[in-house]
C-alpha cells in the first residue's frame, strides 16, 4: 500500500505543477485581454 500512496502523491504533485505552469502562462494573456476590453 505504501507504493500506491507514493504513486498517488506523485500524480497529485504533477497535476499541481501542471496547473501552476498553465496559470503562469495564461496570466499575461488575461492582462492583455483585459487591457483590450477596456479600450
Amino acid at each position: 500500500m505504501e507504493i500506491v500512496g507514493m504513486v498517488a502523491v506523485a500524480v497529485v504533485a504533477v497535476a499541481v505543477v501542471a496547473a501552476v505552469v498553465v496559470g503562469l502562462r495564461s496570466i499575461p494573456d488575461m492582462r492583455r485581454y483585459l487591457r483590450i476590453r477596456r479600450m
